[in-house]
């Protein structure tokens, strides 16, 4: 879990998570770089300390073909019940039309 009291504790997590995920797909740090367009150190690096750019961590989650977890870690945020309401204001009534009845 990131039950942790320090950021580095928690970017340190990240690498080591990193790193075995990595693993588990049987790929090198110099394939995931390579996949990444990125160098074989930011990726040693992240996975060793779990800092870097935040655009270096997206590109090896998407060579790692995870990048789709981000969505348990940030979810879109539901809209609030004032802003449903607000919304909701300005759309247009729906207009009934009355068809002529055929003789």
């Amino acid at each position: 879990m990131w039950q942790f009291k320090r950021p580095r504790e928690v970017l340190k997590q990240l690498g080591t998570r990193l790193r075995a995920e990595r693993i588990a797909q049987s790929l090198t740090q110099e394939q995931v770089a390579k996949l990444a367009g990125v160098g074989v150190r930011s990726v040693s690096r992240l996975e060793e300390t779990g800092v870097g750019k935040i655009d270096t961590l997206l590109r090896v989650l998407t060579a790692l073909n995870i990048v789709d977890r981000l969505d348990a870690l940030l979810p879109e945020a539901a809209p609030s019940p004032l802003a449903m309401l607000n919304q909701k204001a300005k759309q247009k009534p729906r207009l009934r039309v009355r068809h002529k009845k055929k003789k």
